[in-house]
């Protein structure tokens, strides 16, 4: 038994040993197979792997195309949309903006030249049915104009047409332009000015010395020639037309600057009489009065009258009355003496109501013909509008004028009244001052005569 089981143990050792030789060769084999199969397939997964990169690459780069692609697309859709706007711009408000210049900069002269052009473009750019390109394409061509009007005026250039003279008459002839300058020449070559703009659809001359009209003719006749120049433009000349004559400047401020003027010249004669009449006045001195006074307390009566008569002005009558009163009460030749002031006092105000008058009346015509004048101004815009201002001018003329006469004449009336009123005072204030001391000179004679008829007693 114990044989038998030995026997079993050492065949399944043997077989199992047989077994795993077998497995072994196999193992040696598989790996022999697997080592030589490693090397290519290493080299087809490196292929592989190197292909996957390359394929992973390029869909990154096409991706990366794709991105950009549509970016760009946005961006000249966006640069598209960007300059149809700022050709919408150009076309819509720089080349309305440059017509409107250009119509502005052209000269008197040059509206006839360039006048169907311009009205011919504004019908071609009203147009419905005419192309953003055939618009762009016009106004490119009023461009290339101006351009070359610019070139001709540095240059200077003469071209005909026809202005109106100073009179009003329309003459044909030809203008010479250099720059902003502007002269005219009719056809007889008699007729030579400046061109100044007006409102009027008619360029119009004005008129220049001697000198300048030989120098403009004989620019006309050689072409070659010095040309008078006014830097401010014809302002200088307009400026100088604006200089009238006291008559001119009166006229313009109609009928009411007839009565100021009335009143001017009678406040005028009146201040001259009265300051001549006032000056002349010569008040006497206060040693006067007591040389009176001594003559009266030596009972030299007519020695006192006649030196109180021998004196100038109102004063001479007063100091008259008080000597022929001096034998009365104090109370009486006080009396006496004040209605002596009074009755000199009209006397020398006589006529300054007039200068006061006058400096307050002035005023108020001054302040109506303003209302007349602005009255006048409302008329004449009903007629002509008031857009143009040269119609509207006689009646703001008008209006100032007065106001200016009025106050020109106000001012040195009221001047003249303070001053008159103040000297015509000052001589009734030293009379009075004369006549208190009359008065008082008097009361200490009397005490004196007292005092001696007491010392007497």
């Amino acid at each position: 038994m114990t044989c038998g089981w030995a026997q079993s143990i050492e065949q399944l050792t043997e077989r199992q040993r047989n077994r795993l030789e077998e497995a072994t060769e196999r193992l040696k084999v598989l790996r022999l197979e697997i080592r030589d199969q490693q090397i290519p397939m290493g080299k087809k997964l490196a292929d592989l792997r190197y292909e996957s990169n390359s394929k992973e690459r390029l869909l990154k780069e096409r991706q990366r195309l794709r991105d950009r692609s549509s970016l760009s697309l946005e961006q000249l859709e966006s640069q598209v949309a960007a300059g149809k706007n700022e050709l919408d711009y150009i076309a819509g408000n720089l080349f309305n903006e440059f017509e409107s210049s250009f119509k502005a900069a052209l000269s008197p002269g040059e509206i006839s030249t360039f006048g169907e052009d311009l009205r011919q473009l504004d019908l071609l750019l009203e147009r419905v049915d005419t192309t953003e390109a055939e618009k762009i394409s016009a106004s490119m061509e009023q461009i290339a104009d101006s351009l070359d009007r610019i070139d001709g005026l540095l240059a200077g250039k003469r071209y005909p047409g026809s202005a109106l003279d100073p009179e009003g008459k329309q003459l044909a002839g030809s203008f010479i332009q250099v720059g902003p300058l502007l002269y005219f020449i009719s056809e007889s070559k008699g007729t030579v000015g400046w061109v100044e703009e007006t409102r009027t659809l008619k360029p119009k001359m004005r008129s220049i010395g001697s000198s300048e009209v030989k120098a403009i003719q004989n620019l006309s006749e050689t072409g070659i020639g010095l040309l008078p120049v006014d830097p401010t433009l014809g302002d200088a000349v307009a400026f100088a037309e604006t200089k009238e004559s006291w008559q001119e400047h009166f006229k313009k401020g109609g009928v009411w600057v007839i009565p100021i003027i009335g009143f001017a010249i009678l406040s005028m004669v009146v201040a001259i009489y009265k300051s001549i009449q006032v000056s002349l006045i010569r008040q006497p001195q206060p040693r006067v009065v007591h040389e009176i006074i001594e003559k009266l307390g030596a009972d030299d009566s007519k020695g006192a009258l006649s030196l109180a008569a021998s004196q100038s002005g109102p004063a001479a009558q007063m100091l008259t009355e008080g000597v022929k009163n001096a034998g009365e009460s104090v109370e009486l030749v006080e009396e006496v003496m004040f209605e002596s002031i009074l009755g000199a006092q009209p006397k020398l105000e006589r006529f300054l109501n007039v200068i006061a008058v006058t400096a307050a009346t002035a005023p108020l015509l001054g302040l109506l013909g303003t209302v007349t004048g602005i009255i006048k101004t409302f008329k004449l815009m009903e007629i002509f509008g008031a857009g143009d201002p040269k119609p509207l001018i006689s009646g703001i003329s008008e209006a100032l004028i007065t106001t200016e006469m009025g106050l020109v004449l106000a001012i040195p009336a009221l001047i003249a009244h303070a001053l008159l009123s103040r000297r015509v005072a000052g001589i009734l204030a030293q009379m009075e001052k004369l006549s208190i001391a009359f008065v008082n000179g008097l009361s200490r004679r009397d005490v004196g005569f007292k005092a001696a008829e007491n010392s007497t007693d």
